[in-house]
């Protein structure tokens, strides 16, 4: 006899266990989704219904709970699914977006690929008011997302590539979500509010709230082992966001790369964006002025000897050059104590982006160098990555971004990553000596900025060899390279023929 049920509507389908069955199964092949994470204990923290669209397809947004090992944090992922049911009209999707073809026939999408999930953000999403953005958000002809293109390389969010809305633009889904406001949305907002062009424009962005358990906030198996604070019974966040497309663009690194494989010299790109650099921190300082004050040499310094010792735990290049890693460090603090007693200015502490290097800019033939990602490392807490800062970190991180594009791309000699640091110093310097550029008191001396820079530049390093030596031993020589160029650069004690190795900083 034949069945007489009635077909499922699609809310009960994707209401079904074979659906989040599907996506546990789809997890542990994205690169956003943490490697060490059982995705068989995935569990479904709340949807939103986006509705089904005039071919059928269904959208919703799953809020997934991924929970924490003995040696991560439970983590909420976002994940926007588009059911299509058996015989309707299906999408053109790029085969990677497929998480599932279900047993009755049914499809199960990745959202980012779906124009039925990219069509209801936009209509959903909140937009500036930039004439951009307004003049998408009121075409007559409705926002068109023919051409969405999904970009691939990404670690920890999607890229989505809309060319045909507000005349060429990015949409980001934010993947690992965390309460508070999301600071690549937040900063680029406010930069572009302090009048600084350096970033591509946001036009709208998404949030949501979620709703906990009560029964289960702040417990489960994952309770006695995570190190993160419980999650409130409620809390927001930004989900995504959609900015300006930046024209013809190039990855910095990338780019880099490829002048040193040809033997280029990256001399006059690497100098506009030390200049595009220092601009930004001055309209950091304008745009969170709050944030700018003194900056403490001791914290700055006693964080740093914690990271030296936890790399000298793990790594015999370290250890076996500790002792002059702590002259190193000692005779900052002697500067730093210097400069305190004589009423000498120091750099200020103030929000900086936090994860600067060659990979976070791009560079348009029309638009000059544009800086990108100001999230942070997304599976740290949000107080952490917004916790203000000193400019020269941004600094050091992209002096380090050199020496790795001169390896990558197989420079002939060690000059051209010199010259490439020499000529981003130089805009970067050469700004902060504009009127006005500071924004704070009197500038701090040369030499000073030189022994913060390379401070920083060395903390960044000592982070590199550790990973070099876990995970690719044949690359340890770059970061040593610089480990080494710091130290040497020490003046030498005249007492002892120990202090460290003579050499000249290059």
């Amino acid at each position: 006899m034949a069945d007489a049920r009635p077909a499922p509507t699609t809310t009960e389908r994707l209401d079904a266990p074979d659906v989040l069955d599907a996506v546990r199964a789809w997890l542990p092949d994205r690169r956003w989704f943490p490697t060490t994470a059982d995705a068989t204990a995935v569990s479904l923290v709340a949807r939103t219904d986006l509705g089904v669209d005039d071919r059928g397809a269904h959208a919703v947004v799953d809020l997934l709970r991924v929970p924490g090992t003995s040696s991560s944090s439970p983590m909420t992922l976002q994940v926007p699914l588009v059911l299509e049911p058996a015989g309707t009209p299906q999408a053109t999707v790029d085969g990677r977006g497929v998480v599932a073809v279900l047993d009755d026939g049914a499809r199960l999408v990745d959202g980012a690929y779906h124009p039925a999930f990219v069509t209801a953000w936009l209509e959903r999403a909140s937009w500036s008011g930039c004439p951009a953005a307004t003049a998408a958000r009121d075409s007559a002809g409705g926002l068109d997302v023919r051409g969405l293109h999904v970009l691939t390389g990404e670690q920890s969010n999607t890229s989505v590539l809309l060319p045909a809305v507000a005349g060429g633009s990015m949409l980001k889904v934010i993947r690992a979500l965390a309460p508070g406001q999301n600071p690549d949305i937040v900063v680029p907002l406010a930069l572009v509010q302090a009048g600084w062009a350096g970033v591509p424009e946001p036009y709208a962005w998404s949030e949501t709230a979620v709703e906990e358990d009560p029964t289960s906030v702040g417990t489960g198996s994952d309770a006695s082992t995570s190190t993160a604070a419980p999650l409130p019974q409620r809390w927001s966040t930004h989900t995504g966001v959609l900015a300006e497309l930046v024209p013809q663009a190039r990855d910095g690194f990338e780019l880099a790369c490829d002048f040193a494989r040809e033997g280029q010299p990256f001399a006059n790109p690497a100098r506009e964006l030390g200049t595009q650099v220092a601009q930004m921190h001055s309209a950091l300082r304008r745009a969170f002025a709050s944030e700018v004050h003194e900056a403490d040499p001791a914290w700055l310094l006693d964080a740093m000897q914690r990271r030296v010792r936890s790399a000298a735990g793990a790594s015999s290049a370290v250890r076996s050059r500790v002792d002059q890693i702590d002259a190193f460090l000692e005779h900052m603090r002697g500067v730093a104590e210097e400069a305190v007693r004589q009423g000498r200015p120091l750099p200020p502490v103030q929000r900086i982006h936090g994860d600067l290097h060659l990979g976070q800019a791009l560079y348009s033939p029309q638009k000059g160098w544009r800086i990108l990602d100001f999230e942070g490392e997304p599976l740290r807490p949000l107080t952490e990555r917004t916790r203000p800062d000193l400019g020269e970190r941004d600094v050091a991180g992209m002096l380090r971004s050199f020496d790795y594009a001169s390896a990558v791309g197989g420079a002939t000699s060690s000059e051209w990553a010199r010259a490439a640091r020499r000529a981003f110093l130089e805009g970067y310097t050469g700004y902060l000596s504009v009127p006005g550029a500071l924004g704070f008191g009197r500038p701090p001396s040369l030499a000073d900025r030189v022994l913060i820079r390379d401070a920083f530049e060395l903390d960044k390093a000592l982070y590199e060899v550790v990973y070099e030596e876990r995970n690719r031993p044949d690359w340890i020589s770059i970061p040593l390279g610089a480990v080494d160029r710091v130290l040497g650069a020490l003046p030498r004690p005249a007492t002892s023929a120990d202090a460290g190795p003579a050499g000249r900083r290059a």
